[in-house]
């Protein structure tokens, strides 16, 4: 299995052994988790359609569990700095989780951004997302909403993002752990009721990548031993708040094309007794031609549940597209 380090010096060298693209940019706009979470103030062109169909993210999670996600992203510059997206993100998990594989979920957004850099302001920028999972158990749709800056340096651009969303769990007998059929109760456990955590790893939950429990960020469960088990029903849904800030800074090689960037971002999970997830990433981005861009990126999940580290890699192809709108 590939290691994420050994992901990121490929992917590395592939940058710097191709040739120069001139009079491109499109490799400076950084979308949330392509290659990094915090993104930047800018949006998609207007009439500019991206497909970002080769989005792959690989998980060593705790516990020795491995998980691959695919991501499909389509955005398009709808209006004068506006753009709108769809995504779908589908999953493949280890072999003790079931179900192993499926679609969690389709989230549709937008963002606008409310200025342009200046020599005094930073540019800014608005988006929000709906989250609606799929499947016979799925929560609630997720809604978030995020605030973007940027602001150009001598040498550099520095980045930072918040957002908050709200995420959906279910309220579970304490002592129970989760199965597909519902909850293994007994063990001696005591009576009561928890919340059931949102996830176990990176899982990206609310504005970044928001991702239902149907998409398992729970260890899978195996039925205790003894006479005093019994299989609990699901019990009722609770809704809380999600927040995230970060912060990242890129270096651009502009003769190159290819522009390095490296994120430190908190998010939190209230409600469910969790701890503030700590996670940091570097990545990069790289114009292969006028319509295509090469992306990879590397991370650590240091804090949290547990301790994860994840590679992505992927490609965006980019074209002018026009529509009876554009007279508007």
């Amino acid at each position: 299995m590939m290691q994420p380090h050994v992901g990121l010096v490929v992917f590395a060298g592939a940058l710097l052994c191709s040739g120069t693209v001139g009079a491109q940019a499109s490799y400076r706009n950084l979308d949330a988790g392509f290659p990094v979470r915090v993104e930047d103030a800018a949006v998609t062109e207007r009439y500019a359609l991206d497909l970002d169909l080769l989005n792959f993210r690989y998980d060593e999670l705790s516990g020795l569990r491995t998980r691959y996600q695919y991501e499909p992203h389509v955005s398009y510059g709808i209006l004068p700095r506006t753009e709108m997206w769809l995504r779908v993100a589908a999953f493949y998990r280890e072999r003790t989780v079931t179900p192993r594989t499926g679609i969690a979920g389709i989230g549709f957004g937008g963002m606008y951004q409310l200025t342009q850099e200046t020599l005094r302001l930073p540019a800014a920028a608005i988006a929000s997302e709906a989250f609606i999972p799929t499947g016979p158990n799925a929560l609630p749709a997720s809604y978030s909403i995020k605030t973007l800056l940027t602001r150009s340096l001598s040498s550099t651009r520095i980045h930072l993002n918040a957002s908050l969303a709200s995420f959906a769990s279910r309220a579970v007998p304490l002592g129970c752990k989760p199965l597909p059929t519902g909850y293994v109760c007994g063990g001696g456990s005591g009576g009561g009721v928890g919340t059931l955590p949102p996830l176990d790893g990176p899982c990206n939950i609310g504005a970044g990548s928001a991702l239902p429990l149907s998409f398992s960020c729970v260890a899978s469960a195996t039925a205790p031993s003894g006479n005093n088990i019994a299989l609990a029903a699901p019990t009722d849904l609770v809704t809380h708040a999600h927040w995230m800030v970060g912060v990242a800074a890129d270096k651009t090689l502009a003769l190159r094309s290819i522009v390095f960037v490296a994120d430190f971002f908190a998010e939190r999970f209230e409600g469910i007794g969790r701890k503030t997830d700590l996670t940091a990433e570097l990545g990069g981005r790289r114009q292969l031609s006028p319509t295509v861009v090469l992306v990879g990126g590397v991370g650590r999940h240091f804090r949290g549940a547990g301790t994860s580290s994840f590679l992505v890699l992927g490609a965006t192809y980019s074209r002018a597209v026009q529509g009876f709108w554009r007279r508007f």
